[in-house]
């Protein structure tokens, strides 16, 4: 009888522990903030945005960098993040997502 209140006791800790370790272990999504910027800001941004390489990312993580954020998550044309086929001629802005 006494084995059985004991292991009974044990039961809320071993609830309490498991929740403890799921809140803290678990990974948290990470916030990130995104800025549309215009194909012609007159600062030449969009020759490097558009580009996947080492010019596009220094470029976005100094947006983001200059906006009090991290380095960028990812960037690009706009329709890369919405899914939609740029049918239009004017020039398409920019996204650049950035982590908190």
């Amino acid at each position: 009888m006494l084995f059985v209140r004991s292991s009974m006791a044990v039961i809320p800790l071993m609830i309490g522990v498991l929740i403890g370790v799921g809140e803290s272990g678990g990974a948290r999504a990470e916030e990130s903030h995104a800025y549309v910027i215009a194909a012609d800001d007159g600062y030449g941004l969009s020759e490097c945005l558009a580009d996947s390489g080492e010019c596009g990312q220094v470029v976005a993580d100094a947006w983001c960098e200059a906006h009090g954020h991290g380095s960028a998550q990812s960037y690009g044309p706009q329709s890369r993040f919405v899914g939609v086929v740029k049918i239009s001629t004017v020039a398409e802005p920019f996204v650049v997502n950035c982590r908190d």
